[in-house]
């Protein structure tokens, strides 16, 4: 898969997992827009191996849901629990997905906070996925 064909990719299965908005490269490095809906998917920049007739590469995503209470209200828990079943959901559509392959099975999960205007309350996902070379 090309880049833009694992960037469609994992957009349309966070989308399925239940991403509102999704934001790349960035868009995903910058601010969250607290404009756009919500729960909101940011996959940043993927580095990737080449060998043979096939790429492996490295996916970093978070996802956040909106939390506004920034003195660390009962909300945070909730959103916390919610965006924890999305990644979840998330990493059952890659692990059922026929384009690329999840390397190993496993996906890596750090729970966050982002701050700006608001809060984000999140999870951090790493894992990586194999695919065949377009040329």
């Amino acid at each position: 898969m090309t880049h833009a064909e694992i960037v469609a990719y994992l957009e349309a299965q966070a989308t399925a997992a239940g991403a509102a908005s999704f934001w790349h490269g960035k868009q995903a490095q910058a601010n969250i827009n607290y404009n756009a809906p919500f729960p909101q998917a940011h996959l940043f920049l993927m580095p990737s191996r080449l060998k043979g007739s096939s790429i492996t590469t490295q996916v970093a995503m978070c996802f956040y849901g909106k939390d506004e209470h920034e003195n660390g209200s009962d909300d945070s828990i909730h959103i916390q629990n919610e965006m924890d079943k999305m990644t979840q959901r998330f990493h059952l559509l890659l692990a059922e997905g026929d384009e690329a392959e999840l390397v190993d099975g496993f996906m890596d999960r750090v729970p966050v906070l982002r701050k700006g205007a608001g809060i984000g309350t999140g999870y951090l996902v790493n894992f990586s996925l194999n695919s065949l070379v377009q040329c």
